[in-house]
């Protein structure tokens, strides 16, 4: 008697880059879903900045200007994430699949969704007026948006360029002594 276990067929293997978990998508495919994400994220903010002025009052924004620069950064910052998470996407295949994952998770979810989307909500409810307050949840989500753009500029310099060209393959680095023989190639990834 056979074993039916031993003749199903294994399951695929679990995608490691990113390059493999977008494979069934075209690159025009992409880029509209980049391009309409971006737009409706903007244009979701710019309603919900509408909203919150008409049902506060006219002046919610004019009455204290930091209100608007902290709204504006939170916009920026979750912004970026759809960006960041698209750039990936379009020009960095080989980028692991984990690093995808902790952009959505922590960055996109526990900080922009989380943390963040709890101040600002809180401050703005509130309608805290101290512009010291409003300045400094303002500079905490600017330093997100920094660290954010930072990490985006280290995963374009490890997985970006051209993988079949050799000047600009990611090289496979053990120890810090390898990476500073390695020869710097001044190319952005795009």
């Amino acid at each position: 008697m056979e074993d039916r276990a031993s003749t199903a067929p294994a399951p695929a293997p679990e995608p490691q880059t990113v390059g493999e978990t977008v494979a069934h998508m075209s690159r025009c495919e992409i880029w509209t879903l980049a391009v309409f994400t971006e737009a409706g994220f903007i244009a979701f903010l710019v309603v919900m900045a509408h909203a919150a002025k008409s049902a506060t009052s006219p002046s919610f924004f004019s009455a204290v200007p930091w209100r608007l620069s902290l709204f504006a950064c939170y916009g920026v910052y979750m912004s970026l994430v759809f960006l960041v998470k698209f750039y990936i996407d379009l020009f960095l295949p080989r980028a692991p699949v984990a690093a995808m994952e902790k952009l959505k998770d922590v960055g996109g979810g526990a900080i922009g969704l989380g943390a963040l989307n709890l101040m600002v909500s809180v401050v703005l409810g509130v309608q805290v007026r101290d512009s010291r307050v409003l300045e400094g949840c303002t500079a905490v989500v600017a330093a997100f948006a920094v660290g954010l753009v930072a990490f985006w500029a280290w995963l374009a310099g490890r997985y970006g360029g051209d993988p079949l060209d050799p000047a600009t393959a990611a090289p496979r680095i053990g120890s810090s002594s390898e990476l500073a023989a390695q020869p710097y190639v001044a190319r952005l990834p795009v």
